[in-house]
């Protein structure tokens, strides 16, 4: 595959994605930053001095905040059309 593949792959995630409204974009970067988050907050384990805990935990929230403003937007869409 190489370094062309991979480029080729790169291009073609971000047409896929600039091709999505703003709303399901909002959606699919709020999932994968709770996911990132919950991930952090779960490999950092019981240790509640943790750096890595605090990021997740910020990543987990901020996940959460944009994942409702993608799901706020759609709902206004489908309201006022």
């Amino acid at each position: 595959m190489g370094v062309d593949g991979d480029h080729s792959a790169a291009t073609g995630l971000v047409g896929w994605l600039a091709r999505r409204s703003r709303a399901t974009q909002l959606l699919l970067v709020g999932v994968v930053t709770l996911l990132l988050g919950y991930q952090a907050i779960r490999v950092a384990g019981r240790d509640p001095g943790s750096l890595l805990a605090y990021v997740g935990g910020a990543l987990f929230v901020s996940g959460q905040l944009v994942g409702f403003a993608g799901l706020a937007l759609l709902a206004y869409r489908l309201v006022t059309e």
